[in-house]
Protein backbone atom coordinates (compact mmCIF):
# COMPACT_ATOMS: atom_id res chain seq x y z
CA UNK A 1 0.00 0.00 0.00
CA UNK A 2 1.85 3.12 -1.11
CA UNK A 3 1.20 6.48 1.41
CA UNK A 4 -1.30 8.34 -0.23
CA UNK A 5 -3.77 5.05 0.39
CA UNK A 6 -2.52 4.77 4.49
CA UNK A 7 -2.86 8.04 4.61
CA UNK A 8 -6.68 8.14 3.76
CA UNK A 9 -7.10 4.87 4.84
CA UNK A 10 -6.23 6.61 7.98
CA UNK A 11 -8.32 9.67 7.51
CA UNK A 12 -11.42 7.26 6.49
CA UNK A 13 -11.05 5.87 10.52
CA UNK A 14 -10.97 9.37 12.04
CA UNK A 15 -7.99 8.75 13.47
CA UNK A 16 -8.94 5.50 15.44
CA UNK A 17 -5.63 3.36 14.78
CA UNK A 18 -6.08 0.20 16.83
CA UNK A 19 -3.95 -2.94 16.62
CA UNK A 20 -5.59 -4.61 14.16
CA UNK A 21 -3.78 -7.74 14.73
CA UNK A 22 -5.59 -7.75 18.49
CA UNK A 23 -8.68 -6.23 18.12
CA UNK A 24 -11.27 -7.16 15.51
CA UNK A 25 -13.61 -5.18 13.93
CA UNK A 26 -16.58 -3.84 15.45
CA UNK A 27 -19.36 -5.90 14.57
CA UNK A 28 -23.22 -6.04 16.43
CA UNK A 29 -26.53 -6.97 15.63
CA UNK A 30 -29.10 -4.66 14.55
CA UNK A 31 -33.04 -6.23 14.65
CA UNK A 32 -35.00 -5.90 11.25
CA UNK A 33 -38.32 -7.98 10.72
CA UNK A 34 -38.53 -11.17 9.57
CA UNK A 35 -40.79 -10.21 6.72
CA UNK A 36 -37.92 -7.84 5.34
CA UNK A 37 -35.23 -10.40 4.71
CA UNK A 38 -33.74 -11.44 2.33
CA UNK A 39 -32.25 -8.28 1.47
CA UNK A 40 -31.04 -7.21 -1.52
CA UNK A 41 -30.85 -3.53 -0.78
CA UNK A 42 -29.96 -0.93 2.36
CA UNK A 43 -30.04 2.93 2.86
CA UNK A 44 -29.67 4.91 6.02
CA UNK A 45 -31.76 8.34 6.22
CA UNK A 46 -29.74 9.87 8.95
CA UNK A 47 -31.80 12.75 9.40
CA UNK A 48 -34.50 10.52 10.36
CA UNK A 49 -32.40 7.55 11.70
CA UNK A 50 -34.54 5.50 9.41
CA UNK A 51 -32.42 2.12 7.83
CA UNK A 52 -34.66 1.31 4.41
CA UNK A 53 -34.93 -1.71 3.75
CA UNK A 54 -35.37 -3.92 0.44
CA UNK A 55 -36.82 -7.07 0.71
CA UNK A 56 -38.84 -9.95 -0.78
CA UNK A 57 -41.66 -7.37 -1.91
CA UNK A 58 -39.14 -4.93 -3.16
CA UNK A 59 -40.23 -5.66 -7.12
CA UNK A 60 -43.29 -4.78 -6.36
CA UNK A 61 -42.35 -0.83 -5.05
CA UNK A 62 -42.45 -2.04 -1.54
CA UNK A 63 -40.18 -0.49 1.03
CA UNK A 64 -39.69 -1.12 4.41
CA UNK A 65 -37.47 0.65 7.23
CA UNK A 66 -35.73 -1.23 9.72
CA UNK A 67 -37.94 -0.61 12.84
CA UNK A 68 -41.34 -2.24 10.64
CA UNK A 69 -43.08 0.31 11.11
CA UNK A 70 -43.12 2.36 8.54
CA UNK A 71 -44.12 1.48 4.64
CA UNK A 72 -43.55 3.19 1.21
CA UNK A 73 -44.80 2.11 -2.54
CA UNK A 74 -44.39 3.37 -5.64
CA UNK A 75 -46.27 2.33 -8.87
CA UNK A 76 -43.26 1.72 -11.25
CA UNK A 77 -42.97 -1.54 -13.74
CA UNK A 78 -40.22 -2.79 -11.95
CA UNK A 79 -37.75 -6.10 -13.08
CA UNK A 80 -35.10 -6.59 -10.63
CA UNK A 81 -34.80 -4.27 -7.64
CA UNK A 82 -31.16 -4.93 -6.06
CA UNK A 83 -29.91 -1.93 -4.60
CA UNK A 84 -30.82 1.27 -2.48
CA UNK A 85 -28.95 4.49 -1.79
CA UNK A 86 -29.94 7.83 0.32
CA UNK A 87 -28.19 10.97 -1.01
CA UNK A 88 -29.68 14.66 -1.07
CA UNK A 89 -32.79 13.86 1.41
CA UNK A 90 -34.21 11.08 -0.90
CA UNK A 91 -33.86 7.88 -1.71
CA UNK A 92 -32.94 5.65 -4.70
CA UNK A 93 -34.10 2.70 -5.68
CA UNK A 94 -32.10 1.11 -8.07
CA UNK A 95 -33.65 -1.85 -10.59
CA UNK A 96 -30.64 -2.86 -12.14
CA UNK A 97 -30.54 -6.75 -11.65
CA UNK A 98 -30.19 -8.77 -15.26
CA UNK A 99 -29.12 -12.45 -14.67
CA UNK A 100 -30.05 -13.43 -18.06
CA UNK A 101 -28.47 -10.62 -20.03
CA UNK A 102 -30.76 -9.72 -21.87
CA UNK A 103 -32.42 -5.94 -20.50
CA UNK A 104 -31.68 -3.31 -23.22
CA UNK A 105 -32.08 -0.62 -20.65
CA UNK A 106 -31.81 -0.71 -16.31
CA UNK A 107 -33.43 2.35 -14.47
CA UNK A 108 -33.11 3.97 -11.33
CA UNK A 109 -36.02 5.94 -9.36
CA UNK A 110 -35.77 8.93 -7.31
CA UNK A 111 -38.39 8.66 -4.81
CA UNK A 112 -40.71 11.82 -3.85
CA UNK A 113 -40.96 10.61 -0.50
CA UNK A 114 -41.00 8.18 2.51
CA UNK A 115 -43.33 9.43 4.75
CA UNK A 116 -45.15 6.06 4.28
CA UNK A 117 -47.52 5.48 1.78
CA UNK A 118 -47.97 5.72 -1.80
CA UNK A 119 -45.42 8.52 -3.17
CA UNK A 120 -44.06 9.50 -6.68
CA UNK A 121 -40.84 9.73 -8.04
CA UNK A 122 -38.37 10.55 -10.58
CA UNK A 123 -37.02 7.64 -13.39
CA UNK A 124 -33.57 7.38 -14.99
CA UNK A 125 -33.09 5.26 -17.96
CA UNK A 126 -29.31 3.64 -18.09
CA UNK A 127 -27.63 1.25 -20.97
CA UNK A 128 -24.03 0.13 -21.12
CA UNK A 129 -21.41 0.89 -23.59
CA UNK A 130 -20.45 -2.80 -24.04
CA UNK A 131 -23.71 -4.07 -23.81
CA UNK A 132 -26.29 -5.97 -21.04
CA UNK A 133 -25.35 -6.31 -17.87
CA UNK A 134 -26.27 -8.01 -14.58
CA UNK A 135 -25.06 -5.49 -11.05
CA UNK A 136 -26.01 -6.20 -7.46
CA UNK A 137 -24.81 -2.24 -6.73
CA UNK A 138 -25.41 0.72 -7.19
CA UNK A 139 -24.24 3.98 -5.16
CA UNK A 140 -24.43 7.19 -5.60
CA UNK A 141 -21.39 9.43 -4.85
CA UNK A 142 -20.56 12.92 -3.07
CA UNK A 143 -21.48 15.11 -6.23
CA UNK A 144 -24.49 12.98 -6.82
CA UNK A 145 -23.18 10.95 -9.29
CA UNK A 146 -24.97 7.69 -9.70
CA UNK A 147 -22.53 4.33 -10.22
CA UNK A 148 -23.27 1.11 -11.09
CA UNK A 149 -21.27 -2.05 -10.18
CA UNK A 150 -21.77 -5.21 -12.08
CA UNK A 151 -21.24 -8.48 -11.17
CA UNK A 152 -19.93 -11.91 -13.12
CA UNK A 153 -17.16 -13.20 -15.01
CA UNK A 154 -15.84 -9.34 -16.07
CA UNK A 155 -17.15 -6.77 -13.48
CA UNK A 156 -16.42 -3.05 -13.99
CA UNK A 157 -17.75 0.20 -11.72
CA UNK A 158 -20.09 2.26 -14.08
CA UNK A 159 -20.95 5.52 -14.39
CA UNK A 160 -22.42 8.57 -16.86
CA UNK A 161 -19.57 11.22 -18.28
CA UNK A 162 -22.04 14.22 -17.22
CA UNK A 163 -25.28 14.85 -15.45
CA UNK A 164 -27.69 11.95 -15.40
CA UNK A 165 -31.15 13.31 -17.69
CA UNK A 166 -34.40 12.10 -17.16
CA UNK A 167 -35.26 12.72 -20.57
CA UNK A 168 -32.93 10.76 -22.57
CA UNK A 169 -31.17 7.14 -22.19
CA UNK A 170 -27.77 7.86 -20.28
CA UNK A 171 -24.76 5.34 -20.94
CA UNK A 172 -22.91 3.90 -18.71
CA UNK A 173 -19.40 4.09 -19.55
CA UNK A 174 -17.02 1.65 -17.81
CA UNK A 175 -14.41 3.44 -15.29
CA UNK A 176 -12.80 0.63 -13.24
CA UNK A 177 -11.95 -2.89 -12.95
CA UNK A 178 -14.43 -4.21 -9.84
CA UNK A 179 -13.70 -6.79 -7.50
CA UNK A 180 -15.27 -10.16 -7.76
CA UNK A 181 -18.62 -10.82 -6.06
CA UNK A 182 -20.10 -7.43 -5.47
CA UNK A 183 -23.57 -7.52 -4.27
CA UNK A 184 -23.86 -4.05 -2.70
CA UNK A 185 -21.73 -0.78 -2.29
CA UNK A 186 -22.00 2.37 -0.47
CA UNK A 187 -20.10 6.02 -0.99
CA UNK A 188 -18.50 6.89 2.69
CA UNK A 189 -19.45 10.53 3.77
CA UNK A 190 -16.53 12.25 2.21
CA UNK A 191 -18.38 11.48 -0.57
CA UNK A 192 -15.30 9.41 -3.21
CA UNK A 193 -14.64 6.34 -1.07
CA UNK A 194 -16.58 3.48 -1.99
CA UNK A 195 -17.30 0.75 0.29
CA UNK A 196 -18.16 -2.30 -1.58
CA UNK A 197 -19.40 -5.75 -0.30
CA UNK A 198 -17.64 -8.13 -1.65
CA UNK A 199 -16.99 -11.90 -2.18
CA UNK A 200 -13.64 -11.07 0.04
CA UNK A 201 -15.20 -9.09 2.99
CA UNK A 202 -15.52 -5.22 2.16
CA UNK A 203 -13.20 -3.15 0.15
CA UNK A 204 -12.57 0.79 0.43
CA UNK A 205 -11.47 2.09 -3.18
CA UNK A 206 -10.69 6.16 -3.70
CA UNK A 207 -12.94 6.55 -6.55
CA UNK A 208 -10.92 9.50 -7.21
CA UNK A 209 -7.74 8.40 -7.45
CA UNK A 210 -9.34 4.69 -8.31
CA UNK A 211 -6.92 2.51 -6.11
CA UNK A 212 -7.58 0.59 -2.94
CA UNK A 213 -7.49 1.45 0.23
CA UNK A 214 -8.41 -1.41 3.15
CA UNK A 215 -9.90 -4.83 3.06
CA UNK A 216 -11.70 -5.63 6.05
CA UNK A 217 -11.95 -9.74 5.32
CA UNK A 218 -15.28 -11.45 6.60
CA UNK A 219 -14.96 -14.90 7.13
CA UNK A 220 -18.36 -16.97 8.21
CA UNK A 221 -21.01 -14.58 7.27
CA UNK A 222 -23.93 -16.04 4.50
CA UNK A 223 -23.85 -14.69 0.93
CA UNK A 224 -25.14 -11.83 -0.59
CA UNK A 225 -25.20 -9.01 1.76
CA UNK A 226 -25.92 -5.84 1.46
CA UNK A 227 -24.29 -2.44 3.05
CA UNK A 228 -25.65 1.19 3.94
CA UNK A 229 -23.82 4.18 5.53
CA UNK A 230 -24.84 4.97 9.23
CA UNK A 231 -24.63 9.04 9.96
CA UNK A 232 -20.78 8.16 12.25
CA UNK A 233 -19.65 6.76 9.02
CA UNK A 234 -20.46 3.45 10.63
CA UNK A 235 -21.69 0.41 7.98
CA UNK A 236 -24.83 -1.43 8.62
CA UNK A 237 -24.26 -4.86 7.17
CA UNK A 238 -26.24 -8.19 6.45
CA UNK A 239 -29.77 -9.00 5.92
CA UNK A 240 -29.81 -12.42 5.58
CA UNK A 241 -31.21 -12.92 8.16
CA UNK A 242 -29.05 -10.30 10.30
CA UNK A 243 -27.78 -7.27 9.90
CA UNK A 244 -24.70 -5.92 12.62
CA UNK A 245 -22.40 -2.87 12.12
CA UNK A 246 -18.61 -2.22 11.96
CA UNK A 247 -16.80 -0.21 11.62
CA UNK A 248 -14.24 1.28 8.91
CA UNK A 249 -11.23 0.30 9.87
CA UNK A 250 -7.94 2.32 9.58
CA UNK A 251 -5.89 -0.83 8.21
CA UNK A 252 -6.36 -4.81 6.55
CA UNK A 253 -8.33 -6.53 9.51
CA UNK A 254 -10.71 -9.85 9.70
CA UNK A 255 -13.95 -10.02 11.07
CA UNK A 256 -15.05 -13.43 12.00
CA UNK A 257 -18.76 -13.44 11.66
CA UNK A 258 -19.97 -15.83 14.77
CA UNK A 259 -22.49 -18.90 13.49
CA UNK A 260 -26.00 -19.37 14.93
CA UNK A 261 -26.51 -21.30 17.91
CA UNK A 262 -29.35 -23.81 17.79
CA UNK A 263 -31.24 -24.32 21.28
CA UNK A 264 -31.36 -28.04 21.84
CA UNK A 265 -34.77 -28.77 22.32
CA UNK A 266 -36.23 -29.62 26.05
CA UNK A 267 -36.44 -33.31 26.67
CA UNK A 268 -39.78 -35.00 27.49
CA UNK A 269 -40.28 -35.71 31.25
CA UNK A 270 -38.80 -38.68 32.07
CA UNK A 271 -37.10 -39.53 28.42
CA UNK A 272 -33.13 -40.00 29.95
CA UNK A 273 -32.08 -40.40 26.56
CA UNK A 274 -33.42 -37.05 25.24
CA UNK A 275 -31.74 -35.43 27.99
CA UNK A 276 -28.58 -37.56 27.98
CA UNK A 277 -28.27 -37.00 24.34
CA UNK A 278 -29.03 -33.48 25.08
CA UNK A 279 -26.58 -33.22 27.76
CA UNK A 280 -23.69 -34.91 25.93
CA UNK A 281 -23.31 -33.33 22.18
CA UNK A 282 -21.59 -35.68 19.76
CA UNK A 283 -17.99 -34.40 18.80
CA UNK A 284 -19.27 -33.50 15.04
CA UNK A 285 -21.52 -30.89 16.20
CA UNK A 286 -21.01 -27.34 15.64
CA UNK A 287 -17.83 -28.30 13.44
CA UNK A 288 -18.80 -26.67 10.29
CA UNK A 289 -19.57 -23.02 11.86
CA UNK A 290 -19.68 -21.68 8.08
CA UNK A 291 -22.34 -23.87 6.95
CA UNK A 292 -25.01 -22.32 9.60
CA UNK A 293 -26.82 -18.95 9.48
CA UNK A 294 -25.75 -16.87 11.67
CA UNK A 295 -27.97 -14.51 13.39
CA UNK A 296 -26.02 -13.30 15.97
CA UNK A 297 -22.65 -11.77 15.23
CA UNK A 298 -19.45 -10.82 17.21
CA UNK A 299 -15.91 -12.25 17.33
CA UNK A 300 -15.43 -16.04 17.08
CA UNK A 301 -15.71 -17.66 20.84
CA UNK A 302 -13.78 -20.54 21.33
CA UNK A 303 -14.73 -22.28 25.25
CA UNK A 304 -11.13 -21.73 27.04
CA UNK A 305 -9.83 -19.80 29.65
CA UNK A 306 -7.07 -18.29 27.44
CA UNK A 307 -10.34 -17.47 25.30
CA UNK A 308 -11.77 -15.59 28.03
CA UNK A 309 -8.67 -13.96 29.29
CA UNK A 310 -8.26 -12.47 25.82
CA UNK A 311 -11.49 -11.17 25.09
CA UNK A 312 -10.76 -9.24 28.65
CA UNK A 313 -8.40 -7.86 27.17
CA UNK A 314 -9.81 -6.89 24.33
CA UNK A 315 -12.30 -5.10 25.92
CA UNK A 316 -10.38 -3.47 28.03
CA UNK A 317 -7.99 -2.01 24.83
CA UNK A 318 -11.24 -1.12 23.30
CA UNK A 319 -12.84 1.23 26.19
CA UNK A 320 -9.42 2.78 26.76
CA UNK A 321 -9.56 3.33 22.58
CA UNK A 322 -12.69 4.60 22.97
CA UNK A 323 -12.37 6.70 25.79
CA UNK A 324 -9.61 8.75 24.29
CA UNK A 325 -11.04 8.99 21.05
CA UNK A 326 -14.16 10.84 22.49
CA UNK A 327 -11.94 12.52 24.72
Amino acid sequence: MNNYARSAAAALAGGLALATAVLPAFAEDVDIPDSATPLVGMAYDSSNQRLWLAGPDADRGVLTNAAGDLEVTFSAELESVQALSWFGDRLWVGDIGDEDGTRDTITVYRLGSTEGGQTTYHAYDFEYEDGAQDAQAMLVSGRGNIYIVTTGDDPGVYRVRGEASREDVNTLVRVYDAPDGVTDGVFLSDGSTMALRTAVGIEYIDALRWEPLVTDTIVGAPEGESIARGAEDELFVGGNPAVRTSEVPSDDVTTTVAPAVEESPSPEPGDTASASASASPTPSEGADPEAAVPDEEGPARAGTITAIALAGLVAVAAGVVTYFWRN
